[in-house]
């Protein structure tokens, strides 16, 4: 299986891959790196928010 990199395609098993996780106050962020001879290639992030954002609701009238 081949993956796409900065150096183009490049094989998954000559690649090393390592998931970096990180938890803050209010989130949650899992990386998943990919590397070749030592050089970072490829980063995938996800980031999940543990609590909703506080939003504040301003109410307006339109075109007045």
């Amino acid at each position: 299986m081949k993956v796409f990199t900065t150096k183009g395609l490049l094989e998954f098993n000559d690649l090393k891959i390592i998931d970096v996780i990180d938890v803050g106050d209010n989130h949650r962020k899992i990386a998943t790196e990919f590397y070749w001879h030592d050089e970072l290639v490829r980063r995938d992030v996800t980031v999940s928010m543990l609590r909703p954002l506080e939003t504040q609701s301003i109410e307006g009238v339109l075109g007045g």
